[in-house]
Order: structure tokens, then C-alpha cells, then sequence
């Protein structure tokens, strides 16, 4: 069973400093189609940061918005997070068994929604693929992220929001 959900393209832009040693502040935008809203979200690298939601219900003025924003991104120095050096890190959840249960499955599911909220909504970085290793007994979740502490402290947070117990989780450079 997968869930359906729409694919937007979110222009994600980041603003580093040569005074800095990463990244400080973010830009993203995006249209959703569905709902016919064009949204802002920007802040402080690790801070939820402001959202600005416009009812924008013709196509092509959501693309001249889109276009706008980077450009606009680009003259103040924003660069997109292609071109941003990212740690990439695994977060890993022990299963009890050697094959998930059903339980165990969406409290992966719950940890991956759950995470991937806290690292977006601050301008942190996004979990890039999970999966049940077969016969190992785990989840691993690979993360790519432009500030690698405040990312994993938010991986702890996230299992508290899951059945899993807490010391089942560890993350591990790569």
C-alpha cells in the first residue's frame, strides 16, 4: 500500500556567507496545484522560520512567481542547494526480529513523515531513502543535510513521536 501524494517541485535556495562555515539562512518556494496556493517559506538555518501562502490559481502565473523568487534568490546570494556542500548520515532503527512486523512498518512510516517535517519546515536538509534491510533487522534512513548535529538531534525528537523505544535508534556518519 503506498501512499498517493502529489509531486511538487519546491525551489529550495540557501545563503552562504564566506564568514560562515555553513549555510545560515534559507528560501524555498513552491506551487501546489491542488489547492491552487503558491508558498514562501523561509528563515534561519535550524529555525521553522515564516510561511506565506498566496491563492494563485492560474499555472503560468505560478511559473512567473517560481521564476521571480529565483532570480530574485540569486541577486541577493542565495545559492540552490545543488550547489551547497551537504553531509550525508544514516539514522538507523533496530527491528525486534529479523523482518519488520506490521507495527514496526508504520512506525517507520510515522518516524519518516515525522522527520521529514522537522528537517524541512527548518531548512535543514531531507531524508533521501529508507528501507527495512532484509534478514538485519533494521530501518535505514539516509539523510542529506547542510547542518549534521542540529539533523541528528532532530532524529531523536522525531522517535518520540513513533511506538519505537528511544535506544533503538543510532546514526552514523558516511
Amino acid at each position: 500500500a503506498s501512499n498517493a501524494r502529489t509531486t511538487l517541485t519546491i525551489l529550495r535556495m540557501y545563503l552562504h556567507t564566506p564568514d560562515s562555515k555553513r549555510p545560515t539562512h534559507y528560501r524555498e518556494a513552491w506551487w501546489e496545484e491542488d489547492t491552487k496556493e503558491f508558498v514562501l517559506h523561509y528563515g534561519k538555518v535550524g529555525e521553522i522560520g515564516t510561511t506565506k501562502v498566496e491563492s494563485v490559481s492560474n499555472p503560468n502565473e505560478a511559473e512567473m512567481l517560481l521564476s521571480s523568487f529565483l532570480e530574485q534568490s540569486r541577486n541577493d546570494s542565495y545559492v540552490d542547494v545543488v550547489e551547497v556542500d551537504q553531509d550525508t548520515f544514516t539514522v538507523t532503527i533496530k527491528q525486534r526480529g529479523k523482518e519488520p512486523t506490521a507495527v514496526e512498518m508504520t512506525n517507520a512510516e510515522k518516524f519518516l513523515q515525522e522527520y521529514t517535517g522537522l528537517l524541512a519546515w527548518r531548512g535543514i536538509g531531507a531524508v533521501e531513502d529508507w528501507e527495512s534491510v532484509s534478514g538485519q533487522g533494521k530501518f535505514v534512513f539516509n539523510v542529506r543535510t547542510v547542518h549534521r548535529n542540529k539533523a541528528m538531534k532532530l532524529a531523536s525528537q522525531a522517535v518520540q513521536k513513533t511506538d519505537f523505544r528511544a535506544d533503538r535508534l543510532s546514526t552514523e556518519g558516511r
